[in-house]
């Protein structure tokens, strides 16, 4: 559940920034459920596990952007970042498709364990005026190790998880540098939402 909705945070266009280009906003992901193996959220009462972030992307020369992304709160600190590619950026207008690539890679530090996330993933979307429809797909990769503070018999434990995510959504521009995004996503087999909202360049 941890990986999926640190990875949700990968994509919402296609479209490389550019130079001097930058987008820095807000967006967050609500799985409906946690993992039928997920015996600590499901333990807790949690039944829409739920992850915001602040994020902020900075276009560089040859179609590439690095990310930076992060939050704190609840005992728990969590950041990360990435680096994208766009291998197609489109005319204004065009019908053919932006598509860019991404690598991401995150810790999460809790008072009672530290885990590390890294995804791969690629984005594609349509530069359509103020409506801008996207698809894109990624893989997760988490790592958890629970800490000397838990609970006696599980400290210095760890596990690894994996899995796939699947997103189709639409990013709006209704004025000028404004815009929001929402999609329906699949997280590791499991439906859930992405939604932001940010200053794009």
């Amino acid at each position: 559940d941890l990986g999926g909705l640190l990875g949700s945070a990968a994509f919402h266009s296609g479209r490389a920034l550019g130079v001097p280009g930058f987008d820095v906003g807000v967006l967050g992901t609500v799985q409906s459920r946690p993992d039928k193996d997920d015996g600590i959220l499901r333990g807790a009462g949690v039944k829409h596990p739920a992850l915001p972030l602040v994020q902020a992307e900075v276009g560089l020369p040859f179609n590439l952007g690095v990310i930076v992304h992060g939050v704190s709160g609840y005992g728990a600190r969590i950041y990360g970042g990435g680096v994208s590619w766009g291998l197609h950026k489109s005319d204004k207008l065009s019908p053919l498709p932006d598509v860019t690539v991404s690598a991401f890679g995150d810790k999460v530090n809790q008072t009672y364990f530290n885990a590390s996330h890294y995804s791969l993933n690629a984005c594609a979307s349509v530069g359509l005026p103020i409506f801008k429809p996207y698809v894109g797909a990624g893989w997760d990769y988490t790592e958890v190790h629970v800490g000397a503070a838990a609970t006696p018999g599980v400290a210095g434990m760890s596990a690894t998880a994996r899995g796939s995510r699947f997103a189709a959504g639409v990013d709006i521009s209704p004025v000028p540098l404004a815009h929001l995004f929402g999609a329906y996503t699949v997280l590791h087999g499991i439906p859930g939402v992405d939604a932001g909202f940010g200053l794009r360049f």
